[in-house]
């Protein structure tokens, strides 16, 4: 398996720029409740920049991690590079097309917002599922082992969404387990990579 110092750089700024964005607008007074509002609503406030980063920093994280699996060479690597490629796009034009306010008129452009969350969370989940599969015929089952369980991580946080469209109050945490998921696989990976270069 070929490394290169670049992806490692890209998935690590790329989760630590995405962290402090969004520890940062969390701390600001938006008046929003993280356990249940979600966290592309910072991106229609006044600290909406915040976000932006945040979404540009998962981005950079995601073409890091798409340079990573390209070296592993297997069908299930290529696999999720595309998974990864499709999490990048999703992530890079979130902020171009803000979520609608919540009590207000649903909009093409919310609708669209809508359209690249659910692609970016669900690439990401099923990346971490596939690379796992990559990084066990890689030789690296402690690895593969990690990503699945940051895989599963998502994939309930990714339950929890859709439950927490029907019971108020979840809505926020569920998706913020997302976020824990992906920015931890992407510093596994990093922190992998820096270990085999």
């Amino acid at each position: 398996m070929v490394v290169t110092m670049t992806p490692a750089l890209l998935m690590l700024v790329g989760a630590a720029v995405t962290l402090i964005a969004l520890v940062i607008v969390h701390l600001r007074p938006t008046g929003l409740n993280p356990m249940r509002d979600p966290v592309s609503q910072y991106g229609i406030t006044a600290y909406r920049a915040w976000y932006w980063t945040a979404a540009g920093g998962a981005a950079l994280a995601g073409v890091g991690a798409a340079l990573f699996f390209s070296t592993i060479g297997t069908v299930i690597a290529q696999i999720t590079v595309v998974l990864l490629v499709v999490f990048f796009v999703a992530r890079a034009l979130i902020g171009f097309f803000p979520m609608d306010e919540p009590e207000g008129e649903r909009t093409r452009t919310g609708r669209i917002h809508n359209l690249l969350a659910t692609a970016a969370f669900a690439s990401v989940t099923a990346a971490a599922f596939t690379g796992a599969g990559a990084l066990h015929d890689g030789g690296l089952a402690g690895a593969s082992a990690w990503s699945t369980v940051l895989g599963v991580v998502m994939a309930v946080g990714a339950v929890g969404l859709l439950v927490g469209r029907r019971v108020r109050g979840i809505f926020g945490i569920a998706e913020r387990l997302i976020y824990a998921g992906f920015i931890l696989w992407f510093v596994m990976l990093g922190v992998l990579t820096l270990t085999r270069a």
